[in-house]
């Protein structure tokens, strides 16, 4: 009888000690009902960030002697980190020393790591090496604890599988049709539960690489999909995806089920890379909640879009360039543009195009937008620079409520620049307005207005 896979992916908000025991217990119920669970997880709550500052602190300090003892101590304090979690839930003290003892090869690879790296061998590959550590120390304590009370688990590195991507060190792409040869051949001999390190992979050269941002979602569709996993869930302090940010919008509700094109649509919820995944083999997966199992939305296959919106979000403090066609065309100055964001590592989020302007949104993905935007005045004579908020509506549209949409954006700033539009299967309206204006109180018109009538 072939295995029913469930893979669990845990963020680094289920990484504290209110919810690792309930998923502890959720992995637990699984079992008895059958069903083989495979974890993935990221790194423990701000350890990248840690691991990040510190590899700046190293880049910034080299002229200034820093020593070995630096880097020990803080290898001393990332240890405390993880033993700190497992103390606060309260772990046995036998436990907490096989937590400590399991880590303490990783913690010397890593600790040669950052000696290599402040030995001015400074390379982005180097970087990213360092930076997966902190996914491969959470795989290793994770799978301790939850072999306490005869939860057997294992962690596994995603290099040991192992996951094969391309050469894009810090956003790369997993190699698909190899990759899935190698996970399927890989758990037909793990007898445990596999808690995988996410976020990681490496390439055909042995290089380690990260997938990005939402990364850690990356490997557990992926898994899901190489697996034909009964179903993934992708586990959220916050619980599952609602109409609205319900801190702003208190009549926020909670959306029982999302086709993979609307929850592609509604952005940053799951990586766009996880989404292809499910996809590809109709993979049904979860947002959910530890604390609460019925606060939760499905992802699953459909075809059918039913009419209405689902959900309203914005983005803050985005740049707006907008180039003046002159006798260029549009796809000419896009392409100019595309080319100067790629460079600097910005991310485009909408373009729009009229007669007179090429519009480009932006938001600072890798910090350079500063770089960037001088590089555009540069390139482009007449160019104006704009800070901007962005809303958008996904759903089912009629034109009816496109104009709706429209009259409400123009309402709230006359200067607004308005993209909606509805188009077949999925269905997205979105517009720009300056950032003096509080976008927050056009969130809330909005929602009123298509969903909380």
């Amino acid at each position: 009888m072939s295995k029913k896979y469930i893979v669990n992916k845990c963020g680094g908000g289920i990484m504290v000690p209110t919810l690792l025991p309930l998923l502890k217990n959720e992995l637990s119920r699984q079992v008895r009902f059958g069903f083989t669970p495979v974890v993935v997880v990221s790194a423990v709550k701000d350890v990248t960030d840690t691991l990040i500052a510190f590899l700046n602190h190293l880049s910034e300090s080299k002229k200034n002697k820093t020593t070995i003892q630096n880097i020990e101590d803080f290898i001393i304090h990332l240890r405390a980190m993880h033993l700190e979690l497992f103390q606060t839930i309260g772990v046995s003290q036998e436990v907490k020393t096989h937590i400590s003892d399991s880590i303490e090869e990783t913690l010397t690879s890593l600790l040669e790591n950052l000696v290599e790296y402040l030995s001015h061998k400074t390379s982005i590959e180097l970087e990213a090496k360092i930076i997966a550590y902190g996914e491969k120390l959470s795989a290793i304590c994770s799978a301790k604890y939850f072999s306490e009370n005869n939860l057997k688990a294992t962690a596994i590195f995603a290099e040991s599988i192992p996951v094969l991507t391309d050469t894009v060190t810090k956003d790369a792409n997993i190699l698909y049709e190899s990759s899935e040869k190698n996970i399927v051949r890989f758990m037909r001999d793990v007898k445990t539960i596999p808690v995988v390190a996410g976020f990681t992979g490496k390439t055909s050269k042995g290089i380690t690489t990260l997938l990005g941002r939402g990364g850690t979602d990356t490997t557990a569709c992926f898994i899901g999909a190489a697996l034909r996993a009964h179903k993934v869930v992708l586990w959220k302090d916050v619980g599952a995806v609602y109409s609205a940010d319900p801190r702003l919008v208190p009549q926020a509700r909670t959306i029982p089920f999302l086709s993979y094109d609307e929850i592609e649509e509604a952005g940053k919820i799951i990586q766009g890379k996880a989404v292809n995944y499910l996809r590809r083999f109709k993979i049904e997966a979860e947002i959910a909640s530890l604390q609460n199992s019925k606060d939760k939305t499905t992802i699953r296959d459909t075809n059918q879009i039913k009419p209405g919106a689902k959900m309203v979000s914005f983005k803050k403090n985005l740049t707006l360039f907008s180039l003046h066609q002159g006798e260029a065309r549009g796809y000419e100055r896009l392409f100019e543009v595309s080319d100067l964001c790629a460079r600097y590592k910005v991310n485009v989020v909408l373009i729009w195009n009229d007669p007179a302007y090429l519009h480009v949104a932006v938001e600072d993905t890798s910090g350079l937008l500063s770089e960037l935007t001088k590089a555009i005045k540069i390139k482009f004579a007449h160019i104006d620079v704009t800070s901007v908020h962005m809303i958008t509506i996904v759903g089912g549209f009629t034109w009816k409520d496109v104009n709706i949409f429209n009259k409400t954006l123009n309402t709230f700033d006359s200067k607004a620049l308005m993209g909606a539009y509805p188009y077949p299967k999925c269905m997205r309206m979105e517009g720009i307005v300056e950032a003096k204006h509080d976008i927050a109180s056009l969130l809330k018109a909005m929602h009123k207005i298509f969903i909380h009538k």
